[in-house]
């Protein structure tokens, strides 16, 4: 008998085998975006790094283009977005719709890009003008299109971009547009001054797992691998992740290739070194750049705290500074999702070994407080 591959996979950026705890939110998010109600015409999923942004958008988008009245378009943070998704619809259409597309007068399509036959001092206001023209033939075929942006900043590209959908969606053509981001980034969007219509967009805020479901999952896989686990090392195994979707996967990744017929302590044991070094390495470091000093230094006093539950009356002694000042931060954290509310007035982390990586770094560079 062939031996089982492993069915976990830690890697950013891709749907993996095992993808757990967001089929719900595929399904409704599909189910409306096709019926053309609901609040997902303009979407924003965000949360933290490692939490699966990037594998439900993948999910979603997957699941439409297997429809044939759909266009998906992937456009990545770059310089030329309106130009891309003009030149990205061409190339995705089915030829019927082609051909329709190359009878729009004062433009030639071909598989290279496109050509504006007339010299014109403003191609952005030609584009959004082509840009119409081209919803009006996907609109008469019955096609309709989703414009997929994973990681989305506030940049000049975007708000343009943004500010041209929101005119294609008050002349009601079949556009719709999903963008994934860090909450952080998401609100900088989402507040700029041409793009409050963003605020009313539909929100799908992505947070910790179920562990019910972690525990269910991790299970499954490990009898379908032919390996015995018992309930305690499950139960071990499912604590150890905290919900975080890139600790199921990564500490599966290694449990499995640390186990043979059977699943022991001494299985995460061995796991927990590669574990813990892929969370810092990959996931932590460029979560805590992205915070402020302040943000830090409220982050450097829960890890040297000896509880893993933390008062914020020691936090706010520490800082000497005002409860509504140390408030502000604790709940910009909270928004960030490093830590989560632990009772009234009280603190934890809310990632696997975060209070190991901050108290290690601040060794490691010599972080002065």
């Amino acid at each position: 008998m062939s031996e089982i591959m492993n069915p976990f996979d830690p890697n950013f950026g891709k749907v993996p085998k095992i993808y757990l705890g967001r089929q719900k939110i595929v399904e409704d998010i599909v189910r409306s975006l096709e019926s053309g109600t609901g609040p997902y015409q303009t979407s924003m999923i965000y949360g933290m790094r490692g939490v699966g942004k990037t594998s439900l958008l993948a999910d979603i988008t997957s699941t439409l283009e297997k429809k044939n009245n759909w266009i998906v378009i992937y456009l990545a943070m770059t310089s030329d977005l309106l130009a891309t998704l003009i030149q990205s619809i061409y190339q995705e259409a089915a030829n019927p719709v082609k051909k329709a597309l190359n009878n729009i007068d004062g433009v030639k399509f071909s598989a290279f890009g496109f050509e504006l036959e007339i010299h014109v001092s403003n191609p952005q206001s030609t584009y959004q003008v082509l840009l119409e023209e081209m919803l009006k033939v996907l609109k008469s075929h019955g096609q309709s299109l989703l414009i997929a942006i994973d990681e989305v900043k506030e940049t000049p590209e975007i708000v343009n971009l943004a500010s041209i959908y929101q005119i294609m969606v008050l002349k009601k053509y079949p556009i719709n547009i999903m963008m994934t981001g860090l909450p952080k980034n998401v609100s900088e969007l989402q507040n700029n001054d041409v793009l409050t219509f963003l605020l009313r967009s539909g929100r799908v805020p992505l947070g910790p797992l179920d562990l019910f479901d972690i525990k269910y999952r991790y299970q499954k896989a490990f009898e379908r691998g032919n390996k015995e686990i018992d309930n305690s090392t499950l139960m071990k195994m499912t604590k150890l992740t905290k919900g975080y979707a890139y600790a199921f996967q990564d500490l599966g990744y290694y449990v499995w290739q640390n186990s043979a017929d059977k699943v022991t302590d001494q299985s995460i044991e061995k796991s927990i070194s590669s574990f813990k070094n892929d969370l810092f390495r990959n996931a932590y470091t460029k979560i805590i750049s992205e915070l402020s000093p302040i943000d830090r230094k409220f982050l450097s006093i829960m890890a040297h705290n000896p509880k893993n539950i933390v008062n914020i009356s020691d936090i706010r002694h520490q800082m000497k500074k005002s409860p509504n000042y140390v408030s502000q931060y604790r709940q910009r954290l909270i928004d960030s999702q490093v830590i989560v509310d632990a009772g009234y007035g009280k603190v934890a982390f809310s990632l696997p070994f975060m209070k190991d990586f901050l108290l290690e770094a601040e060794e490691l560079y010599e972080i002065d407080d």
